[in-house]
């Protein structure tokens, strides 16, 4: 533990205390979930390239350049939701992980008092900085830049909003208190994965709705009845539009795969639609859903 950590401690209790603060948050993609989860550490970009991680990275190479070179070393972490919406828009399915307050107190845990990427952002490892330079009335503050602020004042706010806790080593998933999504259909995904856990959270106010995605979905399949077809009913956060990158793929339960169909939609401002799935070539059959082309229901069916 840090040296002085009781002390930091008690400015934790005050930020639960005025501002609700649960703990860190790191912002990813659902894609990540697996290697996180097979490898029972969350790593920083360094590390995920030395170990040959694949990764959904959501900064461009532009911006990773342009980044402090000791920072692309940390794993980093939040104070609070919807504090960097730029992110939250490149990633395809963003959900939170939530761990506990104990990743404060490390030795290697390292405070910023602003965006970490940003030339004037300052750094400290102890109380007195962790205290007092981090101004935590602007990190937690509700608006995301005052209407009033424009120019560099703006640029400072935003900046300041965006603190963050860096630590300079792989941080357990044991540390990890809940994996939080933005809907249903995710969190349907996730247990079809990775099995029901109560780590598993839906909490849509965290997030900020950047694209249209599946809000919720079921499957409708009575083998009794009609044993070579099923329907797949589901709810989008906006309209749907027509477009190339709407389809389903079958597999079989080994993975090979049997059909890929493209799906069309009647535009309307309806956000309710059903997709029937005729003449299932086995039985159970992998059921996979692109919705613009982003994968987002995993199903076995049968």
């Amino acid at each position: 533990m840090k040296e002085g950590y009781e002390k930091i401690g008690r400015t934790v209790g005050k930020l639960k205390e005025n501002y609700n603060f649960r703990g860190l948050l790191h912002l990813t993609d659902f894609s990540n979930l697996n290697s996180i989860i097979s490898i029972g550490y969350l790593l920083s970009r360094d590390l995920c390239y030395a170990s040959n991680i694949e990764f959904f990275d959501a900064a461009d190479e532009e911006s990773i350049s342009a980044a402090p070179g000791k920072v692309k070393s940390y794993t980093r972490f939040y104070y609070t939701d919807r504090n960097n919406c730029s992110m939250e828009h490149k990633l395809n399915i963003p959900v939170y992980l939530l761990f506990n307050e104990e990743i404060l107190y490390l030795d290697s845990a390292i405070y910023s008092d602003g965006n970490a990427d940003l030339r004037n952002t300052n750094f400290g490892t102890d109380f007195d900085f962790f205290n007092y330079d981090i101004d935590w009335e602007v990190v937690f503050s509700k608006k995301n830049v005052p209407e009033s602020f424009d120019g560099p004042v703006q640029e400072e706010f935003f900046g300041k909003k965006q603190a963050e806790l860096l630590i300079d080593e792989p941080v357990p998933i044991k540390q990890l208190k809940n994996i939080i999504f933005r809907c249903n259909a995710d969190y349907k995904r996730a247990c079809n994965l990775f099995g029901k856990n109560k780590m598993f959270m839906v909490e849509p106010e965290m997030f900020v709705e950047a694209m249209n995605y599946l809000m919720d979905y079921n499957i409708v399949y009575n083998r009794l009845s009609d044993s070579d077809v099923f329907i797949f009913h589901f709810s989008s956060n906006e309209p749907v539009k027509n477009d190339d990158r709407h389809e389903y793929r079958l597999y079989d339960i080994n993975d090979k795969l049997l059909r890929i169909a493209k799906v069309s939609f009647l535009e309307s401002d309806s956000t309710d639609f059903h997709v029937e799935v005729e003449n299932l070539p086995c039985l159970p059959v992998k059921f996979r859903f692109w919705f613009y082309g982003i994968l987002c229901v995993e199903e076995i069916v049968g």
